[in-house]
């Protein structure tokens, strides 16, 4: 929303500068895109024509351009490219202004310059750049100032609002909060409808509440529809809005000015006397404003006369039924369009408006006859003509809502004690209605601000106008209020710990959208009657809500190897979807794919290696290593998606929590994937439960010691699972750090045995150990593995 600065005072005195007002602007929550100063801060600077060009004697790059003025020609040096005979140019004399630069006479390489043609820059108007010298429309007169075609100087807003306060779309709306803010009244604007002196068309709100709750219209008869004058062209300007002429470039203003879109339609154009708020019928023809025939569906809610539509409500006007300059009776519309309808409207049409925009978050359905009222004084000012009687059908009348609370219950919600007096303050300003008989306060929420239901949102409105660094300054030591997940009772963001443990390995991570295609649903193996449908897709190939992470990280993987990039490492933290009992079901999972070559170990490792099993084995160890009752085994039953023989569970405090693996070869072909690809996903919910840091392996200190290393290569039986090794190290060699090295089955081996080589590493806090010390724990690593696993020294 942009908001210029000498608008706003319209409604409000204010003495801030525009960077002091950023401030109160980012104070209250709203977000400062841009600032930008606007208007003419110049001075001196007339409309000449460019006569003759001549090439300057004593330059190659500059120009002696003969110029006529209004008070006869005169003669500059310029070195501007785009220079054209007969063009119409800014002409600064000497003596000129130029922001606070005085201009100068000059002689430019031996030759007098009377003046200086002026750029779009060096007059400061950012906001109709062109490149080079400023060219002007044709028809301006010589001679005519140039800063009576911009205004005053002043400052430009561009202000970022958020969806569910529409009442900032306007310059009233932040006038209001500025007022909260400062504690300052806004200027007393009356709103009174005129007396009409006859009547106006029959309205018909045949869509019902769940399309039109109130429409609002009047006629007005033998307007002059002329041009607009210069001060309501320069603001339509200055909000990025060309003016058209004086009848449209009202209802654009009163848009802007208090929020409240408004629509005119030329009188004489609509047929058998009524209008019909109606929904379209199937496949029903409607020309816009934009030349553009559209077929509509029974969904969309169009204003129509007695014979076709003549707008879309609260998104488009017609073409048949537009103003133009010769219209002479136009009917006016002010109207209350119900969010919903118009939001899906202006979707299935690709249509956004700044109508639609501040129809589809609520519009004050209380401002219709207030727009009506400035639009028909404007209308009569600029215009003329003669006004009928309102018709204001209203069935319904909005209820606004009624908050009961106790001061002492805002302050509980806050954690500071608020001053009674400055939450009356505060209260009295945001709406006029407040009864605060005794303890047991009333708050009328205003019909615009529809965002306000119960005393939590008072709340934050107390914090708002208060200021959060104000309340920083009482020391906090409590607050009622709480954020939690429900999914996530103990408030600990797993994912963001396994994202980090994956940058450190050299991941990237993905942010993929959440939907997917029926062929992707399909070739993961899951049945489309179990997955969330989308009804009103973004685009094709979004119809699903995703089963799983993997579906999005393959289409990653297909894309990085046609940018010839084969060795990729990608994972994404974020929400699957399924369907429980019939109503959609969320989850967090976490996933990662490899494919192509490992990363270079140092030192070590002198060629790059292929990704396999046990270099994911290990990653997936990485991560969930410090996780209590996590057990990695080979997969029995494993998913559709997974190589049948080449995939593992990972069970979670005895549940399956997901699983890890080398991709189906028939998935791969499907999604056009050259390479093996090697998978790892699992649920984060399952490891959120049974998280507990008292569980968590301590850290220990670095030891200051030197450590002894030790190989000891083994035979055991070729049936042996290491995890059954692992148990039984973990008894006999409890503070030894140990690794597999090798793994060896073949020649010199008796049939039906392996070899394995396992690395130790043995350190103590207190001394360096003996090697008569490191003997003895190397005999009793020796002594369980023999008993329990009958293994024989290599």
């Amino acid at each position: 929303m942009k908001i210029l600065y000498s608008w706003l005072k319209d409604y409000i005195d204010i003495a801030l500068s525009p960077a002091e007002l950023a401030e109160k602007f980012v104070s209250l929550g709203i977000e400062v895109a841009d600032i930008k100063k606007t208007g003419a801060d110049f001075e001196g600077i007339y409309a000449a024509r460019i006569e003759k060009i001549e090439q300057h004697p004593n330059a190659d790059k500059l120009s002696l351009v003969t110029l006529k003025t209004k008070e006869g020609w005169q003669r500059v040096v310029c070195g501007a490219k785009n220079l054209v005979e007969k063009d119409i140019v800014p002409l600064a004399k000497v003596g000129a202004r130029l922001g606070k630069n005085i201009l100068q006479a000059a002689e430019i390489r031996g030759i007098k310059s009377e003046g200086m043609i002026c750029s779009c820059d060096e007059l400061g108007l950012t906001s109709t750049r062109q490149k080079g010298i400023m060219v002007l429309d044709k028809n301006i007169e010589i001679g005519g100032d140039i800063a009576k075609m911009y205004g005053e100087p002043d400052v430009l807003f561009d202000l970022e609002i958020t969806s569910n306060r529409p009442d900032l779309l306007s310059h009233l709306g932040i006038a209001r909060e500025l007022g909260v803010l400062l504690n300052i009244p806004l200027k007393n604007k009356e709103y009174k409808l005129p007396d009409g002196n006859f009547g106006t068309l029959k309205i018909n709100l045949s869509a019902g509440e769940n399309g039109c709750p109130r429409y609002c219209g009047c006629t007005i008869k033998n307007v002059k529809n002329t041009q607009s004058p210069q001060w309501l062209k320069n603001r339509l300007l200055a909000m990025g809005t060309n003016p058209k002429n004086a009848i449209v470039d009202i209802t654009n203003y009163i848009l802007y000015d208090i929020g409240h879109p408004l629509h005119a339609f030329d009188f004489d154009q609509i047929e058998n006397g009524e209008i019909n708020v109606r929904w379209a019928a199937e496949n029903e023809n409607f020309t816009g404003l934009d030349g553009v025939e559209r077929k509509l569906s029974s969904d969309i809610l169009v204003i129509a006369d007695g014979k076709e539509p003549a707008a879309l409500a609260g998104v488009l006007g017609g073409r048949a039924d537009s103003i133009s300059e010769n219209t002479k009776n136009i009917f006016l519309e002010s109207a209350y369009f119900y969010p919903p309808a118009i939001n899906k409207a202006s979707k299935e049409l690709g249509i956004s408006t700044e109508a639609s925009q501040r129809f589809e978050r609520g519009a004050d359905i209380e401002a219709c006859p207030k727009a009506t009222a400035l639009a028909l004084k404007l209308i009569g000012e600029i215009c003329g003509g003669e006004i009928s009687l309102i018709n204001d059908v209203y069935p319904n009348r909005y209820r606004p809502a009624q908050i009961k609370f106790n001061p002492a219950d805002i302050s509980k919600i806050i954690g500071v004690e608020i001053d009674k007096t400055k939450l009356e303050q505060i209260f009295s300003r945001v709406a006029e209605n407040l009864k605060t008989e005794n303890e047991n306060w009333v708050f009328t929420a205003p019909s615009y601000r529809r965002d306000l239901n119960h005393k939590w949102d008072l709340a934050e409105e107390a914090v708002r106008f208060i200021g959060f660094d104000n309340l920083a300054a009482q020391n906090i030591t409590h607050t009622n209020a709480a954020l939690y997940f429900a999914d996530n009772p103990k408030n600990v963001d797993m994912g963001e710990r396994f994202a980090k443990n994956l940058v450190s390995l050299g991941f990237f991570e993905c942010k993929n959208f959440d939907f997917v295609s029926q062929k992707d649903v399909s070739a993961f193996g899951f049945d489309i009657k179990n997955i969330p449908e989308i009804k009103n897709p973004l685009a094709e190939g979004m119809e699903f809500m995703r089963p799983v992470l993997l579906a999005s990280l393959l289409k990653n993987i297909e894309y990085n190897q046609r940018q010839s990039r084969a060795d990729i490492s990608l994972f994404e933290y974020g929400k699957t979807f399924a369907l429980h009992k019939g109503y959609p079901q969320e989850s967090f999972a976490l996933a990662g794919v490899i494919s192509g070559l490992a990363p270079r170990v140092k030192f070590f490792a002198l060629q790059q290696r292929q990704i396999d099993f046990f270099h994911l084995k290990g990653i997936v160890e990485y991560l969930l290593g410090d996780y209590p009752d996590v057990i990695l085994k080979p997969s029995q039953t494993p998913p559709a998606f997974m190589h049948p023989k080449i995939c593992a569970d990972i069970i979670a405090g005895g549940k399956t929590a997901g699983c890890f693996g080398k991709i189906h070869p028939l998935i791969l072909k499907s999604y056009d994937i050259k390479t093996d690809v090697w998978v790892f996903e699992f649920s984060i919910k399952n490891f959120e439960k049974q998280f507990d840091a008292q569980k968590f392996k301590a850290a220990r200190d670095i030891g200051i010691y030197p450590s002894s290393r030790r190989d000891l290569s083994i035979v055991i039986d070729a049936g042996v699972k290491f995890e059954n090794v692992q148990k039984i190290l973990a008894q006999a060699a409890p503070a030894a750090n140990y690794g597999l090295i090798d793994l060896y089955q073949g020649k010199n081996l008796p049939e039906g045995k392996k070899s394995i080589t396992l690395r130790f590493e043995f350190s103590s806090k207190e001394r360096t150990l003996t090697d008569e010390e490191i003997n003895l724990h190397v005999d009793a690593i020796l002594t369980s593995l023999k008993n329990q696993l009958n293994a024989q020294l290599r």
